[in-house]
């Protein structure tokens, strides 16, 4: 971070600078921040929603209550990710006190506690798909005027000194985020997990699927039998011309197929058009 890259008093350049140090120290620098941080906040929103218990599939659907705790839970997840401890705030990092503040908005509510203290900014936005992590150091002069508990958002003047990490960064989707409800119907609308799934690949080809949306449909302790051979769904798939493919041991033939990029925790489904094709996944469909 270069001295002219945002406004900031010299002390709180400082400071600014020794945290994101300290950052790219425990994540493997941004490399490492850009392929784990988004991970993070996946797991940690879909952990609230909570699909395979509540039956639920967005964060519209969750109780006003729940969406302070998806803030608790980043907190836990993030001292976690970045390896520093709690303090007498949420952080400790190098013996100063740290602030983490989130947001599903977009604006953080700064408790007087909080005035010239450090803060880690985190917002994600579940439609969008997009997160940022950012670092202030959060002056009063920086925040809008404060509401009766003496919290204040920051100013369009104070976002001149957030110092952004990330900004504006792809994250893992909500798949339900992008899916019209008759879809959505009738992926739900067979009373066994495997018949379920089926649907799913079914009527979301090409389309990567997450372990945790395989929960959710599956809704059954032992989810992953559901999708496998012997019985499961990716034999029924198979007698469509449908082959699932797996992104931790798949790679090349998703590759080779022009199918989008997948995690090793995802999955996706492939229609055989040609009979090169039915060769090349001849494994897959027997």
């Amino acid at each position: 971070m270069s001295s002219d890259s945002i406004s900031a008093r010299p002390e709180d350049l400082e400071i600014l600078k020794e945290l994101e140090a300290a950052v790219w120290k425990n994540v493997g620098g941004q490399k490492g921040l850009e392929k784990d941080f988004p991970l993070l906040l996946r797991r940690a929103i879909d952990e609230v929603i909570d699909t395979p218990r509540t039956g639920r599939l967005t964060l519209d659907e969750i109780e006003k209550t729940e969406k302070t705790y998806i803030g608790t839970k980043i907190e836990i997840l993030f001292r976690s990710f970045i390896g520093y401890p709690k303090g007498i705030y949420d952080l400790e990092i190098n013996g100063r006190d740290v602030d983490i503040k989130n947001t599903i908005g977009s604006n953080w509510m700064i408790p007087p506690e909080a005035h010239g203290k450090p803060c880690f900014l985190i917002k994600s936005n579940e439609k969008k798909a997009l997160c940022s992590l950012g670092l202030i150091v959060a002056r009063f002069e920086y925040l809008n005027r404060p509401n009766r508990d003496g919290k204040g958002t920051i100013s369009k003047a104070g976002f001149e000194h957030i110092h952004w990490l990330l900004h504006d960064h792809p994250y893992p989707p909500n798949l339900w985020e992008r899916v019209d409800k008759e879809k959505v119907l009738r992926i739900f609308e067979p009373k066994a997990g495997t018949e379920r799934l089926v649907r799913l690949f079914t009527e979301m080809q090409e389309v990567p699927i997450s372990r945790n949306t395989i929960e959710g449909i599956a809704q059954q302790k032992d989810y992953m039998k559901r999708l496998r051979r012997n019985g499961g769904a990716r034999d029924k798939l198979a007698k469509q011309g449908l082959a699932v493919l797996s992104g931790a041991y798949d790679k090349n033939l998703i590759k080779a197929l022009g199918l989008p990029p997948c995690s090793r925790q995802e999955f996706v489904s492939y229609q055989v058009k040609t009979p090169e094709e039915r060769k090349l996944l001849k494994e897959k469909l027997t």
